[in-house]
């Protein structure tokens, strides 16, 4: 009779407990403790929970990583002024509240990171429109330079001194507006969106970003630091989603929207392709982290939810091996 060592030229090891799956793919074992042989498999990417805000709201403000990540503002109906100025914090396990802003808003612009971030424009619980801007230290937060525009439903992108804001509603029309920020002013760059929309994800930086979907359809651009170009459009409409805003040009994902959905959609450079949906479809959802390890938190239909999923791509797993 054949052995898996003809077979396969080595033996198998037998080991009291499974290595992690990452650095035994396609290996196999034996665990004496279970009884069982084991082998590490790789899978497509998905979705699993995270811990939940600890206040639900949707078109947050949004930066950071899956494991840093910064939620300010949002509304929870009825539209609780109180709920657009929180801030929360998580760490990759929980949500923890902070120092509130000084200026509520919903459905405005955020980058940067747990310890340096801006947001800026948005609706306030006034209600208005604002042009504000805030900064975020890691602790507090203080005032910014003063976006050149009053408007909605822009988002953003980069870091404190090297942001991106675009698109939005200047009521009545749609902007494709485009406005930088060195961490003291914003500077309106003069190029435009082909196509001015609001609800967009945006992912990158100011000089190699994505802006995915909007309620203009499912319209992708690219912008190199002075021109937005057309590039292959995502698959299902994506309004009011979240996005990997710590992706590339070259890898990115989008997910959720309005309608509700739960459709996620992987980037690679050169087309869309629709991967592992959300566990639970919604809209005006916030989005942190990498096309490899992302964040998904907030978002409606009501009530505003708390959930947070964490995106994985790709997925290890240690799997009993079965004979029959």
């Amino acid at each position: 009779m054949a052995t898996y060592k003809g077979i396969q030229g080595y033996s198998v090891q037998k080991l009291s407990s499974d290595p992690t799956a990452e650095d035994a793919v396609g290996q196999l074992w034996y665990n004496s403790s279970a009884g069982k042989f084991k082998i590490a498999t790789e899978g497509a990417g998905a979705w699993a929970t995270g811990g939940a805000l600890n206040t639900g709201r949707y078109q947050i403000q949004n930066a950071g990583s899956q494991t840093a990540a910064l939620a300010q503002g949002g509304q929870n109906p009825p539209g609780n002024a109180p709920d657009f100025l929180k801030t929360e914090l998580y760490d990759g396990t929980a949500w923890t509240e902070v120092n509130d802003s000084p200026q509520g808003r919903r459905n405005g612009a955020g980058a940067g990171t747990t310890s340096a971030a801006w947001v800026a424009n948005g609706w306030n619980p006034g209600p208005a429109l604002t042009s504000d801007s805030k900064e975020w230290d890691g602790t507090s937060w203080t005032d910014g330079g003063d976006p050149n525009t009053d408007k909605q439903g822009c988002r953003g992108t980069g870091t404190l001194t090297a942001g991106l804001k675009v698109g939005g509603n200047d009521p009545p029309p749609l902007t494709g507006n485009t406005e930088t920020y060195d961490g003291t002013s914003w500077t309106e760059t003069g190029n435009a969106l082909n196509t001015a929309r609001g609800g967009i994800g945006m992912v990158g930086t100011t000089t190699a970003a994505l802006c995915v979907g909007g309620d203009q359809g499912t319209i992708v651009e690219e912008y190199d630091g002075s021109t937005w170009t057309e590039i292959a459009d995502i698959n299902s409409t994506h309004n009011q989603c979240g996005a990997s805003c710590q992706g590339s040009i070259t890898s990115a994902l989008v997910f959720g929207g309005e309608p509700a959905t739960a459709i996620t959609e992987l980037w690679n450079g050169t087309s869309w392709t629709e991967v592992g949906d959300l566990g639970t479809a919604r809209d005006a959802i916030a989005g942190a982290g990498t096309a490899t390890a992302a964040l998904a938190f907030g978002g409606n239909p009501s009530p505003a939810r708390t959930y947070t999923e964490e995106w994985a791509d790709p997925v290890y797993t240690n799997k009993t091996v079965t004979v029959s």
